[in-house]
């Protein structure tokens, strides 16, 4: 039983490959179209035998008979998709299918003679069936007033450069000893290689130069400390009053000596001759810093000076105001 069973399956197979509804626009003369349309919508029963499409091999040509006329046809694209919905009572629609072509029917002498107009175009196979226009007036020419013109890609001897690579893959498993080097480009090197003096000179940068300033590179922050507050923002760094009691210091005071200046500048010597430019203008920078944070200082020491001269001299009046009262009641 159970081999009868088996062939059975095998002769009526459950996965039979159904084809999905596809739908076209068919787009008739005038005439047959207005009698077409007549017949479609009264639900004719002799539709079927007055109809009939018969495709071509190249299924971009076609004969289309209706009634006793027979029409040659060429299956054209559209600009783009159009969506094609149903409905049963014009309320509520369902999307079946989406038409991206369609069928022109023409009479035999139309055909011939847009064959013989254009020979040149039988090359281009493609070219020959894209439809310009919409299924509208209003969207004549639409592809060349609407639409963008497709970028065409340039092909380029893949098959010549895949072979190459091989063919040096394959020496390289070959070979004893393999070397390699990383070229870059010229532009590329010459946009983050140079760098500009003050001189107005341009000299090129090794590639080992770029670690190197990296690690050699003077911090700000080393130097000057960093403020943790925001109050501290306001107070200035002292320099010269390195011997200063370390109590009067807030916790939070940068401190800085000459040694570590001098650390950097024995630093800075041990530096190859290519990066003197280069940490020139950093000591450059840190010396114009460093004027400015003691011209600060001093202002602020003066201001703190005439502020305690004041004081003093407010002080003084007030004893001696005091002094001439006590001095008056005496004598009284």
């Amino acid at each position: 039983m159970s081999n009868k069973n088996a062939a059975k399956r095998r002769e009526t197979p459950a996965d039979a490959v159904n084809d999905l509804e596809q739908q076209f626009i068919l787009r008739l003369p005038p005439g047959p179209a207005m009698a077409l349309r007549h017949d479609v919508q009264t639900g004719s029963l002799t539709l079927k035998d007055k109809l009939s499409i018969e495709m071509q091999p190249d299924m971009r040509h076609a004969r289309v008979r209706y009634g006793g006329e027979i029409f040659s046809a060429k299956l054209v694209d559209l600009p783009c998709i159009i969506d094609s919905l149903k409905t049963v009572d014009k309320k509520t629609f369902y999307k079946t299918a989406d038409i991206n072509k369609m069928l022109i029917c023409t009479t035999e002498d139309d055909l011939s003679q847009e064959e013989s107009d254009s020979p040149k175009k039988k090359d281009k196979e493609q070219k020959k069936f894209i439809y310009n226009h919409g299924i509208t007036p209003p969207l004549k020419n639409v592809k060349k007033r609407r639409f963008r013109k497709t970028l065409k890609k340039k092909f380029m001897d893949q098959p010549e450069i895949e072979k190459e690579v091989k063919r040096l893959f394959r020496y390289d498993a070959e070979a004893i000893d393999v070397k390699w080097e990383i070229i870059r480009d010229e532009a590329e090197a010459s946009t983050s290689g140079q760098i500009m003096e003050g001189s107005t000179s341009s000299r090129k940068i090794p590639p080992g130069l770029l670690q190197n300033e990296q690690e050699t590179s003077m911090d700000v922050a080393s130097y000057f400390g960093e403020v943790s507050s925001s109050e501290d923002e306001d107070k200035d760094i002292n320099i010269m009053d390195s011997g200063e009691d370390e109590a009067s210091r807030g916790p939070s005071t940068p401190r800085i000596s000459y040694g570590s200046l001098d650390r950097t500048a024995s630093e800075s010597q041990d530096i190859p001759e290519t990066d003197t430019g280069f940490q020139q203008y950093k000591l450059s920078e840190l010396s114009s810093q460093l004027t400015q944070i003691r011209q600060k200082r001093h202002r602020k020491r003066l201001e703190s000076m005439e502020a305690n001269i004041e004081k003093e001299k407010l002080q003084d009046d007030y004893e001696d105001q005091f002094s001439q009262a006590d001095s008056e009641k005496f004598d009284i």
